[in-house]
């Protein structure tokens, strides 16, 4: 298994070995040992072109996620896309730390990646919530 992590924003110091630790045991918690992902911190400029190349919506988002898990044979579980300045402002916004916004974002992103998607529905959102307590 692989984390592999890149920084291009400059707006908040990213703690690259904690955050690939704690990525390794969520996979691992999650069975996908044997898999690798990519996550990527931009700032809010990157992700608003980001969310219209590939959404159609020319506004930041926090986080966007590709899934390979259907398309790509071998070891690839897919990109996760986090504005770390979106993030941060959702953190100040809520009284929450920085890393716990952040961490939060990752299992967002991480479940979209194996199949979950809030936007198709209340029911849809409520497994996606929850799957973060049990494997199903």
């Amino acid at each position: 298994m692989a984390v592999l992590i890149k920084n291009s924003q400059k707006l908040q110091k990213i703690d690259a070995r904690t955050i690939k630790k704690v990525t390794e045991a969520l996979l691992s918690f999650l069975g996908f040992q044997n898999k690798d992902l990519s996550v990527l911190f931009v700032d809010d400029k990157k992700v608003t072109v980001l969310n219209k190349k590939f959404f159609g919506k020319n506004n930041p988002t926090n986080v966007i996620s590709f899934s390979y898990m259907d398309g790509l044979p071998g070891e690839v579980l897919g990109d996760i896309i986090i504005s770390v300045e979106r993030a941060e402002e959702e953190a100040r916004i809520s009284g929450t730390f920085f890393y716990e916004r952040f961490f939060a974002l990752l299992v967002h992103g991480l479940t979209h990646i194996i199949g979950y998607d809030h936007v198709q529905g209340k029911r849809e959102s409520r497994k996606m919530k929850y799957r973060n307590m049990g494997r199903n």
